[in-house]
């Protein structure tokens, strides 16, 4: 038999119209207080601000930002490899080997 799914409309309305210059100002004043709390990443958003500035379009500067969450994704995922092959490398603990 088949199952019924009733599914309830929103019942909170917007009362406000979405702002992106709103959200933008919004977002670049978390980037800040980021950034204050972990100066060490500021170069790395030097570094991001920079390709992006010499992007062009919103559409090349998405690709960029793809290419640039890739490229640290396999950065990690390398990093992860190695941090395995040493665990995997120590003997186990209560195995008499010391």
């Amino acid at each position: 038999m088949a199952h019924l799914i009733h599914l309830k409309k929103n019942q909170c309305r917007r009362t406000e119209a979405w702002d992106p210059d709103q959200k933008l100002a919004e977002a670049l004043e978390q980037r800040a207080r980021f950034l204050d709390q972990y100066p060490q990443y500021q170069p790395f958003q030097n570094e991001i601000d920079t390709i992006l500035d010499k992007a062009g379009s919103p559409e090349n500067r998405m690709t960029v930002l793809a290419l640039l969450i890739e490229a640290k994704l396999i950065e990690l995922n390398t990093e992860l490899k190695h941090l395995n092959r040493i665990l995997l490398s120590m003997p186990a603990e209560g195995s008499g080997v010391s």
